[in-house]
């Protein structure tokens, strides 16, 4: 027993020194998210059955880094969202199964002049109209949000105020077979006053032999000089390439324009407004709904987080025109409180036969409390109205929508 012993310690001794070394510079963060909810009519805008529903969604994120030597470090990240609370304990098999690895990658400096990054992990930014890839952030969806990763090389390039970045992954593999493979490159620069960011992206799905690019500018201007606090931002995308199986060419398109304009009001005041105008299919014989590669954009608490009948949206129509406005406020008796108030037109860009192109109109209002950069508190209304004439149409009612809940964050 006392051998067993001696062994079993100095293979733990001899294991914690290797780890020592295969861990240096051993950094790590992540999340725990915490979204509470009921929600009312999201599947036949009728408030005479009782559907409500109420959940408590979880989701922790686990961020890990450390040197391999000089020149290379690794990072990876595991995250768990599968569980609600009320569903009971969870077994080490069940823990195990549901505890995923996002991000595994590699980043390697300065060779050959670039940074590059190898293996599966996140890319873009949240929110995004063309590509993203990551956890689902705010407006929260079930389970807090899906959580994508793509397995890539990425290459980046800086010079003075160019900034340069390459994409090489692979989406899919499926089978005996070349599956869907991803490339593209990205360019930002400041010109004039001017942020702009050009990119081309080229999606090759070798299963049913489709070809989508995808290219779009970006353009935003600070307007301080001219009005303080006024910043504008612009973007345009469009699709090309063609499906040969379904023999379509992609000729979808998509802008969105954004302004933004604070002041101080007894504290800080935001006022934001944006529209955007995703294509939808109409009589031509090309594919002309405007297909991202792996977009984000969600805007409304319900409409694009929690979601409503897909029954509803369905038989209205394709494409979308949203015009969102904005307000949000930190008084200054209460720096850590902000209240933002929003409201959201949802229109189809193509309306079916028979169909008005209203989907509906939603209202939010999110309170949150900034405890510090770690911890953060939210509570929030939602209330979406579908358009009467189309819910009555398609479910035979057309009460609204309604969503109650609260929501921390907790980072470390």
């Amino acid at each position: 027993m006392k051998r067993l012993i001696a062994v079993l310690a100095a293979v733990t001794v001899m294991s914690s020194i290797a780890s020592a070394e295969l861990l240096k510079n051993f950094k790590y963060d992540g999340s725990l998210e915490v979204n509470a909810y009921n929600v009312d009519n999201a599947i036949d805008f009728d408030s005479d059955t009782d559907d409500k529903n109420g959940k408590v969604d979880t989701r922790l994120i686990l961020n890990m880094g450390f040197d391999l030597n000089d020149d290379a470090n690794a990072v990876v990240t595991l995250t768990k969202n599968d569980r609600q609370w009320g569903t009971g304990s969870q077994n080490g098999d069940n823990i195990q199964t549901n505890v995923w690895v996002d991000q595994a990658y590699l980043n390697l400096k300065g060779v050959m002049g670039l940074d590059h990054r190898v293996g599966r992990q996140f890319y873009g930014n949240p929110g995004d109209l063309v590509i993203y890839y990551g956890p689902k952030m705010w407006p929260y969806q079930t389970n807090i949000g899906a959580i994508s990763a793509i397995d890539a090389w990425v290459g980046s390039y800086k010079y003075n105020d160019w900034e340069f970045t390459g994409l090489m992954g692979k989406q899919s593999d499926i089978g005996a077979t070349m599956g869907i493979n991803l490339s593209g490159i990205d360019v930002k620069t400041k010109l004039a006053g001017f942020d702009l960011n050009a990119y081309y992206y080229y999606q090759s799905n070798n299963i049913v032999d489709s070809h989508l690019g995808l290219i779009g500018l970006r353009a935003g201007y600070d307007m301080s000089k001219f009005v303080n606090g006024l910043s504008l931002s612009g973007e345009y995308d469009a699709n090309n390439g063609s499906n040969n199986t379904t023999n379509k060419d992609y000729k979808g398109s998509a802008y969105k324009l954004n302004a933004y304009y604070s002041m101080s009001l007894a504290g800080k005041l935001g006022l934001k407004a944006e529209y955007a105008y995703l294509s939808g299919q109409d009589t031509s014989s090309d594919n002309k709904v405007f297909t991202p590669i792996n977009g984000d954009y969600r805007p409304g608490i319900i409409a694009n987080g929690y979601g409503t009948s897909g029954v509803y949206l369905g038989a209205v129509g394709t494409g979308n025109k949203v015009l969102s406005l904005g307000a949000n406020w930190t008084p200054s008796a209460i720096e850590k409180l902000n209240i933002a108030v929003d409201y959201v037109n949802l229109k189809v860009a193509e309306e079916n036969a028979g169909m008005n192109d209203t989907i509906g109109n939603e209202f939010d209002l999110t309170l949150t409390w900034t405890h510090s950069d770690k911890l953060s508190l939210k509570g929030y209304y939602a209330f979406l109205s579908p358009d009467e004439d189309n819910a009555k149409a398609i479910l035979g009612k057309d009460d609204a929508e309604t969503m109650l809940g609260a929501a921390f964050v907790v980072k470390f």
